[in-house]
């Protein structure tokens, strides 16, 4: 039986994105401002400089997307890059707040690859142990809804 799932985050809410542009655009202006004042003689390729690194990261943080999905049995997480799991290798999984998650509060493991993929302004998601002594942290906006596509586990509280 095939479950589908999918769900598209932004790395940053927009109202973060606009202030961190605003402050981002002032220290533009700054620099420029800086380049005519005679007495502090900052040189006009800061300023294009700067511009330009502040664009790309605006370009940036404005298409970055992650995206999770469910097909044909397998967990696709992709941000940056591609990570599937399929789900019969989910050995174990917890639902809760993200904070305490990436913390892995109560497992008990060691020697184990931890992988957090979340985007900012979500609290709670889904943390999973995944065989080959990994671990992924997602943030999802209905991690419960989410768990019911999932192999049971062992504790899924």
């Amino acid at each position: 039986m095939t479950k589908n799932f999918e769900e598209v985050q932004d790395i940053m809410p927009r109202n973060s994105l606009a202030i961190m542009a605003s402050v981002l655009a002032a220290t533009s202006l700054f620099i420029l401002l800086c380049a005519f004042i005679e007495s502090v003689k900052t040189p006009i390729w800061m300023f294009i400089a700067t511009s330009v690194i502040f664009a790309a990261i605006m370009i940036f943080c404005l298409s970055a997307k992650i995206r999770i999905s469910i097909e044909d049995e397998v967990l696709h997480i992709r941000f940056l890059r591609l990570h599937m799991i399929p789900l019969e290798n989910i050995i174990d999984y917890k639902i809760g707040d993200l904070s305490i998650m990436r913390n892995y509060s109560g497992w008990g493991i060691s020697k184990v690859t931890f992988k957090n993929i979340i985007a900012i302004g979500y609290e709670r998601g889904i943390s999973m142990k995944v065989s080959g002594r990994r671990v992924f942290t997602i943030s999802l906006s209905d991690p419960e809804g989410f768990a019911g596509l999932l192999p049971p586990g062992e504790c899924p509280s």
